[in-house]
């Protein structure tokens, strides 16, 4: 069985009871990444975890990144049971899970998907707004192919250093003034977390991690104001 869990925005808190039950039990944990503070907090429970970052170093592109963390995962399955662990939850904006459960299919190997609170949750709770008005989320990466939605609230996620920030910056000016108000979100749903409002001109002078998002208001809420 491949148990694909969510670690939630933060740390161990965070993560579902059925999740962490899961991972307890697991005799094999790969996570995606080890930049994550729930995998901090489960290394220092004493749970062992397979961290795949190296994947990244030595591959060229992210759909082989991914193409590769799914072979790992397949070929422990075909021995044991194996928790596949992601940041937030699995089925937002984890492209590797998408590939996992397509390889897992063809290959008739169990699989079931466990949830956590994702990193929108985390995001709107730290921005206090709901989603009454609708929301269009974003892939930092795959900006210059899904624009934003002018007419909506937007949270772009994945900007993660500064020439990200930049590219997304670039294609906000397309549609948004200079001196629009967009927020950074950092670290949401931990104790850390901070929210900060600025023009959209100064984007890319900021400072990103791993943890970062970015909210763009509606145009017509400034635009009126």
């Amino acid at each position: 069985m491949i148990s694909i869990v969510g670690l939630g925005p933060a740390g161990r808190n965070q993560i579902s009871l059925g999740a962490y039950e899961i991972i307890q039990c697991a005799p094999k944990i790969f996570a995606r990444t080890g930049k994550h503070t729930a995998v901090a907090d489960l290394l220092a429970e004493g749970i062992t975890v397979q961290c795949l970052d190296d994947v990244y170093e030595s591959a060229s592109t992210f759909e082989e990144v991914y193409e590769r963390i799914a072979e790992t995962i397949l070929t422990e399955a075909a021995c044991h049971d194996v928790v596949y662990a992601v940041p937030g939850h699995p089925l937002i904006g984890e492209s590797s899970v998408q590939i996992l459960i397509q390889r897992a299919q063809e290959k008739g190997l169990p699989y079931q998907v466990l949830g956590s609170e994702s990193f929108i949750e985390a995001s709107l709770e730290s921005l206090k707004l709901n989603m009454d008005e609708g929301l269009k989320i974003i892939d930092a990466l795959s900006i210059d192919r899904v624009s934003p939605s002018s007419e909506l609230g937007n949270l772009i996620y994945q900007v993660y250093d500064r020439g990200i920030a930049s590219n997304v910056k670039l294609k906000l000016m397309e549609e948004y003034p200079d001196e629009f108000l967009v927020a950074i979100i950092q670290a949401s749903a931990s104790p850390e977390c901070r929210v900060q409002w600025l023009p959209l001109y100064m984007l890319d002078r900021q400072e990103f991690d791993h943890l970062t998002t970015v909210y763009v208001p509606p145009l017509e809420n400034q635009s009126e104001s």
